[in-house]
């Protein structure tokens, strides 16, 4: 895939830029900045990292199923998310998450505590909201930019093959 990228950078990557123009422009507007979108980013990528290895199915409704289930019911694990990791994956200071983690709280996306870490904890609308509208829009919009991708892989295929 990256030949194709290389190859086909001008007519691909304008899209990927579009498209993530467009998903941190709906993010910051629902989470208030920047920053707390890459905050909030890195809380969700956690949960489903964990969620991950309960799912036994990769198919969306079925693991958006699994989302509701294990945001209500909770989940053990052993992978604590704390304000240093956040810190560290998104480069912003530990004050900074500290303040945008009261804020997830406040507004009923998160919880907090020493021994558990940042959890993601979601009103019930809240995470209707982000299955059912963010994330369907993710989806559409990331599978518009693969069909970019692929129709470019298939055009560099064909001019490929007619060098043979």
């Amino acid at each position: 895939m990256e030949k194709v990228l290389q190859q086909k950078f001008v007519a691909i990557w304008h899209h990927f830029l579009s498209f993530e123009i467009n998903r941190s422009k709906f993010a910051v507007e629902t989470w208030g900045s920047g920053n707390a979108y890459l905050i909030f980013q890195v809380i969700v990528w956690h949960h489903i990292l964990v969620m991950s290895d309960k799912a036994e199915t990769k198919i969306r409704d079925e693991s958006v199923e699994l989302w509701f289930q294990l945001t209500e019911t909770g989940f053990k694990t052993r992978s604590v998310l704390t304000y240093s990791l956040i810190s560290s994956l998104t480069s912003l200071s530990i004050e900074t998450v500290r303040r945008h983690i009261k804020k997830l709280e406040i507004n009923n996306w998160v919880s907090y505590s020493k021994k558990e870490g940042v959890k993601f904890s979601p009103s019930e609308e809240n995470n209707k909201f982000l299955a059912e509208v963010f994330n369907v829009k993710e989806v559409k919009d990331l599978g518009r930019f693969l069909d970019i991708i692929e129709k470019q892989k298939n055009i560099l295929g064909l001019k490929f093959g007619n060098r043979k």
